[in-house]
């Protein structure tokens, strides 16, 4: 009885967080725009179709499941979309184009609404590559054009005023990449001016929420954390001669844990340098502390793009190319371990592939190249490593972003490119399980 009343106080003040969270609208007008995980991973997808070397992790490549999919193409008045999130109860969350505005869409897959989409009502035009995400209280967490031109991290809900999450002080930009399934921690980073003049500097935050009595009624404030880099920032700490100055939070899930990484792009050189990190929890979550996720062997870099409850990451690691991989934690002696997961191809030397998503039943998602460097949605499961299947989108390119404990995983595919090859992308979800 104890258990079930403790499991009812938690649901309800969760529902509550959801009920008030927009009430306070202070607006924060800080933002700025920078190079998100998909657009580094674009980058050097294009370096590495140039400069391909043989590296190849393969298994044989398993036809899709009898699945049922939902060809959502795009919001009404709109030419494009892409999906990123979706939550337990089947609602799903991208970005797209209303009447030629880039805002932050969603739709649900169940219910009376059921196709119907929904839109922001704010243009996140200035964000470079948004990937909002839902929780399963509804609360959305994503990125808009703020008052300053540059992107500004957002929280919202349908039909509900949003709530400018803001950066840290003396930063101008924020991005938000991530919420958990409780509606109680939203990550990402904010970028500010570096100390040499023409750089940047980029931090990794959490927001947490806190609930206030003001003026007779109940409020929701969005507090923000930077996360520690543990000397990790320091010259030549992880990669000789480098300084890793560019951090970001792509994950979180309820216990608090947050996945993501430290980076630092070199314009003059071209060359990029990565490490995947996990934050964990500390002072009953009221800090983190960093630690550094573990090289595979023949690759410099790693990248964690994703975590679950089971507190599971994924992500990638790559040098001249990539190759999906796992983070898993020993529950015993608390030590990390990395896994590179198969590609779709068994035969194929080169490619840039990509692990985006993972759920609690550990089936993950994302996308694996082809023979022509064409992107393709795939999914794997941390139960089978051995394992790896097409997820059957539509079209030639596709790519999955997430997935839900429903075991349905979203994205988009490619219904025809522009005058640069570049694909213009309709929204797609398939349930496989």
């Amino acid at each position: 009885m104890k258990a079930l009343k403790r499991c009812f106080w938690v649901l309800l003040c969760f529902g509550f967080i959801s009920t008030v969270w927009a009430q306070n609208q202070e607006k924060m007008t800080r933002p700025g725009r920078y190079l998100t995980p998909r657009h580094r991973m674009a980058s050097l997808l294009s370096k590495a179709r140039m400069t391909a070397q043989p590296r190849s992790y393969p298994a044989p490549a398993n036809a899709y499941d009898e699945s049922k999919t939902w060809d959502l193409g795009v919001y009404p008045s709109g030419t494009w979309a892409s999906l990123h999130g979706i939550n337990d109860f089947g609602v799903a969350v991208g970005v797209g184009d209303v009447a030629g505005d880039q805002r932050m869409v969603g739709v649900p897959l169940f219910g009376r609404n059921a196709n119907v989409w929904f839109e922001s009502g704010v243009s996140s035009g200035a964000v470079d590559e948004l990937l909002p995400a839902i929780s399963d209280t509804g609360i959305i967490a994503g990125a808009i054009t703020g008052d300053n031109g540059n992107p500004e991290a957002y929280a919202w809900m349908p039909n509900h005023p949003g709530y400018h999450l803001g950066a840290l002080p003396g930063d101008f930009a924020s991005y938000a990449y991530a919420i958990n399934h409780k509606g109680t921690l939203i990550v990402g980073q904010t970028v500010g001016v570096g100390e040499v003049e023409g750089t940047s500097r980029v931090t990794a935050v959490v927001w947490t929420p806190r609930v206030n009595w003001t003026d007779g009624r109940f409020t929701l404030t969005w507090a923000i954390h930077a996360l520690p880099t543990g000397g990790l920032e320091q010259p030549g700490a992880v990669f000789e001669g480098v300084t890793l100055r560019y951090w970001g939070g792509w994950g979180v899930n309820d216990s608090g844990q947050i996945a993501g990484d430290a980076y630092y792009y070199d314009p003059g050189l071209d060359e990029w340098w990565e490490t995947a990190v996990v934050w964990d929890p500390i002072q009953n979550g009221r800090e983190w502390e960093v630690k550094r996720l573990p090289k595979a062997h023949g690759f410099a870099y790693t990248e964690a793009l994703g975590i679950n409850n089971l507190g599971e990451i994924v992500g990638d690691v790559w040098e001249s190319n990539a190759f999906p991989a796992l983070y898993k934690q020993n529950p015993k002696n608390k030590k990390w371990s990395v896994n590179v997961l198969p590609t779709t191809t068994p035969d194929l030397d080169y490619g840039w592939s990509v692990a985006w998503g993972i759920n609690d039943l550990g089936d993950v998602v994302g996308n694996c190249t082809d023979e022509n460097w064409i992107g393709k949605a795939t999914r794997w499961n941390t139960h089978d490593l051995s394992v790896v299947k097409s997820l059957g989108f539509p079209g030639d390119t596709s790519a999955a972003n997430g997935v839900n404990n429903l075991g349905i995983a979203v994205g988009g595919y490619a219904v025809s490119y522009d005058e640069n090859g570049n694909p213009i992308f309709q929204a797609v979800a398939v349930r496989f399980r």
